[in-house]
């Protein structure tokens, strides 16, 4: 067969298997370059304004970040600082665009770091949609742990060619939100992907685990588009827990805020160190509840959006 013959087919045949709803994906690159740092940020563009409004916001927001790092952390005499993030369209279709993205870096350690980050969104509108808001509170989080643990245990930490241990796996799976953000929603699973370190060791790489989506059938949500509080709303007492129930960006950032409590919680080297975190966020609490309490309802949503950013700002600041 002629080689535009071959060539053509090809095409035809990338053509016919591409889902008729999926949108037409074009790269986008911010590539910057000094003598502290070197910087590559692919990203995707769909042409639908929600979904490239986000992604753009969060590249130029990595970009700047490992920018600011470089300038404040770069000593003379280092390579340039290395940022080199790349993408897989893990999912295209009339029902969810999903993005994945792997992030590596050289900031002059024993060897480069890998993460990830996705981006799930519903079509057609491209709502972006989070797990908490997927799946439904404290026990789809304990079912997805649960889960994850056993495969994961199952694949890497049996056998001669073991790349874990049953440790290791299961303070990676544990039952906490930002165990799982990077997860992409495919059709019939939820694939979780895992950074080096989280559930193995470096020289294993990253790993990942399919969950059937059939298995948390019975704790998904019915609307992944209401708000999804860091408690549940059908127990919200005060005007602020109603309040947070009632706006999903308020709701998303109790979230955030409750996410980063317990992960600075679970790092604090010991009991005192604990009791002052735990003294500090009642306080905060508190407050929030005082400084907003008698507002209108926007006034109160203004004051509240203002008053957890303050504080997912102060948690940014810890060590």
């Amino acid at each position: 067969m002629p080689l535009r013959t071959s060539l053509l087919a090809l095409l035809v045949f990338i053509a016919a298997a591409a889902p008729a709803d999926a949108v037409q994906v074009a790269t986008k690159t911010i590539r910057d370059k000094a003598p502290t740092y070197d910087i590559t940020v692919a990203y995707p563009q769909t042409g639908l304004k929600p979904i490239d409004d986000d992604i753009a916001a969060w590249a130029r927001s990595t970009a700047a970040d490992f920018r600011a790092e470089a300038k404040s952390d770069h000593q003379p005499g280092e390579q340039p600082y290395m940022l080199d993030v790349g993408f897989s369209v893990a999912r295209n279709d009339a029902s969810v665009f999903a993005v994945l993205f792997e992030e590596f870096t050289d900031t002059g350690g024993a060897h480069p770091n890998h993460d990830f980050y996705t981006a799930n969104y519903l079509m057609p509108d491209g709502w972006r949609v989070y797990l908490p808001e997927l799946l439904d509170g404290a026990k789809a989080l304990a079912r997805i742990s649960a889960l994850a643990t056993a495969d994961l245990d199952r694949r890497i930490t049996t056998g001669p060619d073991a790349m874990s241990d049953s440790d290791m796996v299961k303070q990676g799976t544990d039952a906490s939100w930002d165990n799982f953000a990077d997860f992409v929603l495919m059709a019939k699973t939820l694939v979780i992907h895992f950074p080096p370190y989280q559930v193995a060791a470096y020289a294993a790489g990253p790993q990942e685990s399919s969950i059937a989506l059939s298995a948390l059938r019975d704790v998904m949500r019915a609307d992944p588009r209401l708000p999804a509080a860091s408690f549940d709303c059908a127990q919200a007492r005060t005007a602020t827990e109603h309040a947070l129930c009632s706006e999903v960006a308020l709701a998303r950032l109790d979230r955030q805020v409750a996410e980063n409590f317990s992960r600075h919680l679970r790092d604090l080297p010991d009991a005192a160190a604990k009791t002052g975190l735990r003294d500090a966020q009642r306080a905060w609490l508190a407050r929030r509840d005082g400084a907003c309490a008698g507002q209108s309802a926007d006034a109160r949503t203004a004051c509240l959006i203002g008053l957890y950013k303050e504080r997912l700002a102060w948690f940014a600041h810890q060590p």
